[in-house]
């Protein structure tokens, strides 16, 4: 018996992992993707053939219901819309879904957090005032590579994952939900966010991806066999500090907003471990080098998402908070410029700032606040 109909929009590997996993847990899974050739091989086999972190078959088939081109047909009657989608064609598919949308389905965003409210925003400017729930995850669920036509590799579960909605107020609604989802015997523990800002600062790639795609530009460009930029000859501990400087940078926003903020070493663990009788959190070096990053080789060129999604729309949105709260953020902003030097290209102009997120910079504080929780100014 179906749990329900889950749509999954976009047939990247997070889509792939996203439907192959729904569907062996039982949901009525539709798949949506804008070019039909994506997902032709998975319609014509009925499914998603899951694969171990070494590419061998695991003998798991997540059942695919529904694989298709036609929008209206994936989303009709979903009661959750996920969208595992790089953040920079987020805009356009609120614009492709809004006129489909119905009554009280949860729009969920995976990959980087503060997505809903963009979607707002669009919906606004649409003129849709259907009651909706937008929410997003600060990151994908999994580490996962696209085999093909009809296969995906599942490298690890991301355990820890925070849920947020905008508005705030509907978080509960909105999580409740997504436990269903990502259940505890499949390893996830879920955090409610604060509002959508919190989800936007514990960008996790945003964070550690981008020190060390700057301070190996030359190996990367260079195509060295065997790079690993989780590797502990690539991400060593000067790296590591650029990353801690910038994470340091990020609690100081969150802190200005009144949100609860971990270190990234803490985000990472989630739970403190007990060696000698007291609460204990690894040194960030420690933490960040673990087994299941370190055997994902590469990348091999600049111009890669690590770059070109995780500053514009993971740096340039903390500089860009930093900027309207009065915080300081000069190591993101140093990265920031030193990436677009490597590139050769203007992520701030690009860039999601405060204003794509719908917020004005002329904001008070307490309208913000009032804003991020309730939809409202105060």
């Amino acid at each position: 018996m179906s749990k329900g109909k889950v749509a999954v929009l976009g047939a990247g590997s997070g889509g792939f992992m996203s439907a192959a996993d729904f569907g062996m847990m039982g949901y009525e899974v539709a798949l949506f993707s804008r070019n039909i050739d994506k997902v032709a091989g998975v319609k014509a086999k009925g499914g998603i053939e899951i694969l171990d972190i070494d590419s061998n078959p695991t003998g798991e088939f997540g059942p695919v219901a529904c694989a298709t081109d036609d929008i209206a047909e994936a989303v009709k009657g979903a009661k959750v819309i996920l969208n595992p989608i790089p953040y920079f064609v987020c805009e356009e598919y609120a614009r492709l879904v809004a006129p489909h949308l119905e009554e009280g389905q949860i729009v969920l965003y995976l990959g980087k957090g503060g997505a809903s409210l963009t979607w707002a925003r669009v919906l606004r400017e649409m003129g849709i005032e259907k009651k909706v729930y937008l929410a997003d995850c600060n990151t994908l669920p999994y580490g996962t590579s696209r085999k093909g036509d009809t296969q995906v590799r599942l490298e690890n579960r991301t355990q820890n994952l925070i849920i947020a909605t905008f508005p705030g107020v509907d978080v509960d609604h909105v999580i409740s939900v997504a436990k269903e989802l990502y259940p505890p015997e499949h390893g996830y523990t879920l955090r409610a966010g604060q509002n959508a800002i919190d989800s936007i600062l514990v960008d996790y790639n945003a964070i550690t991806h981008t020190p060390p795609m700057v301070c190996n530009a030359a190996k990367i460009e260079q195509g060295t066999p065997g790079f690993c930029l989780f590797g502990k000859t690539e991400n060593t501990p000067a790296v590591v500090r650029i990353i801690e400087k910038i994470d340091r940078e990020r609690m100081a926003i969150g802190e200005k907003l009144g949100l609860k903020q971990y270190t990234l070493e803490e985000e990472i663990m989630m739970v403190k471990w007990n060696p000698n009788g007291e609460d204990y959190v690894l040194p960030l070096y420690d933490a960040i080098h673990t087994p299941f990053l370190e055997v994902c080789e590469g990348p091999f060129n600049l111009d890669v998402r690590h770059l070109t999604e995780d500053v514009p729309y993971g740096l340039v949105t903390f500089s860009s908070l930093g900027k309207l709260l009065g915080v300081p953020t000069p190591f993101t902003d140093a990265v920031i410029t030193l990436a677009e030097g490597l590139l050769d290209r203007d992520f701030r102009s690009i860039g999601r700032t405060v204003e794509v997120l719908g917020i004005e910079p002329d904001w008070s504080l307490d309208e913000i606040k009032t804003y991020l929780h309730e939809g409202r100014r105060a």
